[in-house]
Parts: C-alpha cells; structure tokens; sequence
C-alpha cells in the first residue's frame, strides 16, 4: 500500500468509489475535478493534505487531513468496495498519522463519524483513536443533521485499539440459539421490557417501553459491545429464531469476573429457557480461549472461550422469578446486602448468586457449539 498524489489513472476508480454511494452529495463530476486538480489546489492553500490510497497497484480510496486555526488537524478517509476488509484503510490513517504528527507537527488529531458509520468507527478504534463523546446534530448528511461519534488521538498515543471490541459469538444448543437482536425485532422487545414485573424490580427502565426505546436500547448494546463493556445476546428457539428473552454479560473485570441479567418474553416463561440460555453463555464463558490468552485482554473469536473465572446474578431478595432461574442455572447463593436493591416503592435487600470455573467442571459436560 502506498499513499501518493493522485495521477490520471486514478479517475476511473475515483469515479467508481463516489458512485458506490447512492444519494451522496459528491457525483462523478465532483470526483472528476476533485482528481485532477482538486485536491493540488487544496494542498497548495494547506485547507486539505489529501493522499490517493494506492493498494495492490490500484486508486484504493483516499485519506487526508484538515488543519485547524489551533494547530490541530481533523482526519478523514474513504475506501473503494473492492479494497475494505483487508486492513487497508487502518493502515493509511497510520502512515497519515505519522505524516501529520512528525512532519506537520500537529498537536492533536481529530476523528469523527456520523453515528451508527461502523466501519468507520472501527478503523478509528483499531488506530488508537480516544472515544469521545457522541455529540448531537454535529453532521449534516443528506441535508438533515445527524448525531455524531467523536474521538482524538495524540503524538505520544500508540497507534493500535485502546480496548477490546467484543464480537458476541453465536452460541447453539439443540432447542436455543444465542445471538445478537435484529432491527425487525423491535415489537418482541417492547412486549418483553412492559410489564409490571418490570417497573417493579427495575423501574428505571421506562413504562411502557415503546420502539424509541428498544431502538435506543439495541444502539447502545452496539455500543457497549464496541467499547469492551458488555455482550448482549437475543435468546431465539434455534427452530423458528424467534426472539424468545435476552441475556447480558456485563461488568467484565479484569480477574476474569462477569455478571449476568436477563429478561425472558412473556410466551417463552415458566419454559426452563432461561435457565438452559446462562448453562450455555457459562459454558462458553470459562471456557478456555483459542490463543491462551486472558479474559482482561482478548477479544474472542469464533469457537473460542472466554476464559472467564468467576460469574455472577444479583437481584431483589423478593424476585422470586429471578432468584429461581439463577438457583436452576446451579448458581450459588453468596451473599445478601440489607437494602441495596431499589424497587420502584421502597428498598429491598439484594442477593448475590456466583458460580466458578471449578463449579462448572464439576457440573458440567461439552462446551455449547458457537460459530
């Protein structure tokens, strides 16, 4: 891969890429003049510091920065259909990071990607950039403003992920299947989350929990999983994929410890689903990781463990429901805290379920397929 300036043979593939996104504001003959001579006058003004992406001795995409009044520069990048998949564009923003910091002297470089713009997102976290905050309206796309991810990097940052992106692994059994929520599922998720149950022992959660909310809800699952924080899986009956409950892994610490909530739709209760759905994430979880790595460290891959040691339920001491679930999953009662679980009317007491590693050898057989 090399970065260049552009040249003549680069217009067909310059063409090419704009194309490749209907509705755009930039057309065919934007990308012409932005070729030919767009991009030399913008580098002669120093408004744009643009390079052509060369990658197996074709126009690949481009890759530039914007200095600021400050000192500082804005990168952004874009890459043809036919070369992403393979590291290229991670690797251009390196070689433009250094460019800009050891030859420009900038201070501070910044990224930002409309909300939801994932494969943007993930090269900017797989070259060290620092997440932060998503700020609204701040892009205009289309001529409507849209939310916007932000993040920066500086000279000293090493230029590699910061922290794991977790891909949640598909875990089988031969009546549940353990996945990620799609966006036509919405209904199944608002039916799920409004109940009485619900706004009792969790009434942070809004009643009735409406579309707006499950949308929300499944973007900021995106997100957790993003930036290392938790895995969530759509517990679906392996037959007809029907979304059946939910199931979260969460507050990964860094001795390998985990903690489990759960939530089931009201015709998949009293079923024994759940309780089959922790037997199978537990599995999966202290199971050991292909490479021997840590659960501290790693971000699994398909057919691999976690490598987890220690998992954890907490609840309301009255959720009987709850309580039940984690008892049947072989889940040890560890412990109970006087008033530190707040119900929607007063304060209840919270229990504290765990199950180890060494718990799970002893009860347990095979590790659950996963692809």
């Amino acid at each position: 891969m090399t970065l260049r300036a552009p040249g003549p043979d680069d217009l067909a593939g310059a063409i090419e890429r704009y194309l490749e996104s209907p509705g755009g504001s930039f057309g065919a003959e934007d990308a012409r003049r932005w070729v030919t001579y767009g991009i030399t006058e913008a580098w002669a003004a120093g408004s744009q510091l643009v390079f052509v992406i060369e990658y197996d001795g074709r126009y690949a995409g481009s890759v530039g920065l914007k200095p600021d009044s400050m000192g500082n520069a804005s990168v952004h990048f874009g890459l043809a259909a036919w070369a992403q998949g393979a590291g290229v564009a991670a690797r251009a923003v390196r070689l433009v990071l250094e460019f800009g910091f050891e030859t420009c002297g900038f201070h501070v470089i910044h990224w930002w990607a409309a909300a939801g713009n994932w494969p943007s997102r993930r090269v900017a976290w797989a070259t060290g950039f620092r997440a932060g905050p998503t700020i609204e309206g701040l892009a205009e796309m289309a001529g409507r403003r849209t939310d916007a991810w932000t993040g920066w990097i500086l000279p000293g940052d090493r230029r590699e992920a910061r922290q794991r992106w977790l891909e949640v692994p598909v875990l089988e059994t031969s009546r549940i299947r353990l996945r990620t929520w799609r966006d036509d599922e919405i209904d199944r998720i608002t039916t799920a989350r409004t109940n009485q149950a619900t706004a009792h022992f969790l009434p942070f959660i809004p009643q009735p929990f409406a579309a707006e909310d499950a949308r929300w809800w499944l973007k900021d699952m995106a997100e957790q999983a993003a930036a290392g924080r938790r895995f969530n899986w759509c517990i679906a009956d392996a037959s007809t994929d029907l979304g059946l409950g939910n199931l979260t892994l969460f507050n990964l610490g860094p001795d390998g410890d985990g903690e489990l909530g759960y939530w089931a739709h009201p015709d998949a209760q009293g079923r024994g689903i759940m309780t089959e759905a922790i037997r199978t994430v537990a599995s999966w979880f202290f199971a050991a990781p292909a490479d021997n790595s840590t659960a501290a460290d790693r971000a699994p891959v398909a057919g691999s463990g976690f490598g987890g040691a220690r998992l954890v339920i907490r609840t309301a001491a009255t959720n009987k429901a709850a309580r039940k679930v984690a008892e049947s999953a072989g889940f040890r009662h560890a412990g109970t805290e006087r008033e530190a679980f707040r119900l929607s009317t007063h304060p209840d007491d919270r229990v504290t379920y765990d199950l180890l590693a060494s718990d799970q050898v002893a009860s347990s057989g095979a590790m659950p397929s996963s692809t």
